[in-house]
């Protein structure tokens, strides 16, 4: 389950609040006036959603696992032996 706090609330606790969704994965809901108007997340979190939000580098993802399942790898020495 996700935080959801005051501003207010916030400013008294970040670094016990930074400690928990780092180590907890969660997010925070941070409110001003009851209306939400930022969210927390771990460094972790943001990088899946950005990735996510890449089409063309997800589909490249897919496409890598796909390769690997299949076998199809090539070590670093034959990609590289003619450079």
């Amino acid at each position: 389950m996700d935080y959801i706090m005051p501003i207010s609330e916030v400013r008294g606790k970040l670094p016990e609040l930074i400690k928990k969704i780092s180590r907890m994965g969660k997010h925070l809901i941070i409110t001003r006036n009851g209306k939400p108007e930022a969210v927390m997340l771990s460094p972790e979190e943001l990088e899946t959603l950005e990735i996510k939000a890449d089409s063309k580098l997800l589909r490249s993802i897919l496409r890598a696992e796909e390769d690997i399942q299949k076998g199809n790898l090539y070590s670093h020495e034959d990609v590289f032996k003619n450079v």
